[in-house]
């Protein structure tokens, strides 16, 4: 049974998810893009029907109406029949009387119902008095209003037609398309989980099971244990640092055994010469009445004898223990690394102190996969193959929406917001690019920031450019800081250990500006201070 707090299945499940959110947003953006086509394809083809059809249905109006009524109203059917999506036209004079409604196919012309005149709305009868063709959507009603003048060539004009088309096709075409990607969002789960599965117990869940098995085996004193990983990533190094490590302690472990094995032989070689000794001064013993005085010196030089013997002995023992503490204190210091946070991972929940390490290993993993994406996003940036949707952008607006995105983080400091833009102010940018932008500065602006600061943001015109600052009251920055700020992976406090910046926030923002024809700068008074962040962005029309 998969277990949930299993590293793989942790590394797995955030992956998948974020590609079930890219999969959904694409297919989110791809019916939208269709449905608006599609809509623009009907409105233009209903406008090119009433163009089109206008004449005949005015000319046969003149001819076939009053002599010949149910011809007249096989012409009007056939050509309803072009267009399924036409359900209702109206032929009128220039005053907006109804000349002819197409229920008169089912109701019949001479039905109780148009015994009395019947004239357009207010609105229009001006549109069919227009010698311009007009065109209302009504959104409400899934229908499209059109009214085409009929001018004949002498510049006579005495009719208007009135087209009512249904937009309710483009519903049925929604519903198929949603229906269609249900079926593959399915598919696309399912394989991708199954793959990633399968990569990631091929790349990361077999390697750290071929490390475990060697801890294992140095952990029943089994030096010079391999492990064979073949891989150029950071597992692969770690196999090699194990290899090396495992051969290394096999070299000492070996080493120590022969010091040993020759101070044991040094110390009974040492003993047996004692032992001869004490034959020899056993058997000059028999003479020491004879030669006491000799005897008295041969003792004091054995004496002296022993106790240099002894002297060096006891340094030798001295030597062999300083060299095995010695020994154990340096191999203690590698080893600790991985006698700690190897075998917590082999042993998973069942310890506690495992847990704490998965968390910093998860916390690393994160800080690197950010380090990727901001990588590759900073690389898309500059490739001159990424295209930009440039728009027009109501700057204030955008503002508070990013701001209403990072609230938390401003109510976690206690940060007070001060947005000083006004409602005239729009800029020709790329919207995704511009939330960016101010994401990255505004975090930055927080991270930086003292509680219960302030942020102000202002803008101003310059030209063809609106120069936008957003001013905080952090710690500020030095001129030393300010002109690597926007340097690759650089972070103005390099004594934080922060895992939530990857020091390329502020590279990104310089790519997205300088794409958009802008300039990017930041000022500072100094440490304490706060700082500035300056930007230009193309001045854009003030929409009505």
């Amino acid at each position: 049974m998969v277990k949930f707090h299993s590293l793989k299945i942790k590394l797995i499940l955030p992956i998948l998810f974020i590609l079930i959110i890219i999969f959904f947003a694409s297919s989110y953006i791809i019916i939208n893009r269709e449905y608006n086509a599609a809509r623009t394809s009907l409105i233009n083809n209903a406008e090119s029907y009433a163009s089109l059809s206008a004449e005949s249905l005015v000319n046969n109006y003149v001819i076939y109406y009053d002599s010949g009524f149910y011809n007249y109203i096989q012409i009007v059917d056939n050509l309803m029949n072009l267009n399924k999506d036409v359900k209702t036209i109206q032929l009128a004079d220039v005053n907006g009387k109804i000349l002819f409604d197409s229920i008169e196919i089912e109701e019949g012309k001479y039905g109780g119902f148009f015994e009395k005149d019947r004239w357009f709305d207010n609105e229009s009868i001006d549109r069919a008095g227009s010698s311009t063709a007009s065109t209302i959507i009504y959104e409400d009603k899934k229908l499209i209003d059109i009214v085409q003048p009929y001018i004949e060539e002498t510049g006579r004009h005495d009719y208007s037609v009135r087209y009512f088309v249904s937009l309710s096709s483009l519903d049925d075409m929604t519903n198929e398309m949603i229906f269609t990607i249900s079926i593959l969002s399915v598919i696309f789960i399912v394989v991708s989980f199954l793959l990633i599965f399968i990569l990631f117990n091929w790349f990361i869940t077999k390697p750290v099971g071929e490390l475990i098995k060697g801890v294992r085996s140095m952990s029943k004193g089994e030096m010079g244990q391999k492990v064979n990983i073949n891989s150029n990533d950071e597992l692969g190094e770690l196999s090699v640092a194990f290899n090396n490590m495992s051969i290394a302690l096999k070299e000492s472990q070996d080493q120590l055994k022969n010091y040993s094995e020759n101070l044991e032989k040094k110390v009974a070689k040492r003993t047996k010469e004692l032992d001869e000794k004490n034959k020899y001064l056993k058997k000059i013993n028999k003479d020491l009445n004879i030669t006491r005085n000799n005897l008295n010196k041969l003792n004091k030089t054995l004496e002296k004898r022993v106790k240099d013997r002894t002297m060096e002995v006891d340094m030798l023992l001295k030597q062999k223990d300083e060299f095995i503490n010695q020994l154990g204190h340096d191999l203690k210091t590698p080893l600790m690394p991985l006698s700690t946070l190897i075998p917590l991972l082999m042993q998973k929940e069942k310890d506690a102190t495992k847990r704490e390490w998965l968390e910093v290993l998860n916390r690393n993993v994160d800080y690197m996969k950010g380090i990727v994406i901001k990588t590759l996003d900073l690389a898309r940036l500059n490739s001159p193959k990424t295209k930009f949707s440039i728009e027009d952008i109501n700057l204030k607006n955008e503002i508070i929406r990013t701001i209403e995105n990072k609230i938390t983080l401003f109510e976690n400091k206690n940060i007070k917001i001060n947005n000083n833009i006004t409602d005239d102010y729009f800029v020709k940018a790329d919207k995704l690019r511009l939330e960016e932008l101010l994401t990255n500065i505004l975090e930055n602006s927080i991270k930086y920031n003292r509680n219960s600061g302030e942020i102000t943001i202002n803008a101003e015109k310059e030209k063809n450019f609106v120069k936008i600052s957003i001013k905080d009251t952090g710690i500020g920055m030095t001129n030393g800081q300010i002109r690597h700020m926007f340097d690759e992976f650089y972070k103005a406090d390099q004594s934080r250990h922060d895992f939530d910046s990857s020091g390329l926030g502020m590279t990104i923002s310089k790519r997205i500006v300088e794409r958009h024809n802008g300039k990017i700068w930041a000022e500072s008074s100094g440490i304490g201070k706060g700082t500035t962040v300056y930007f230009t962005l193309p001045l854009a029309s003030k929409k009505k």
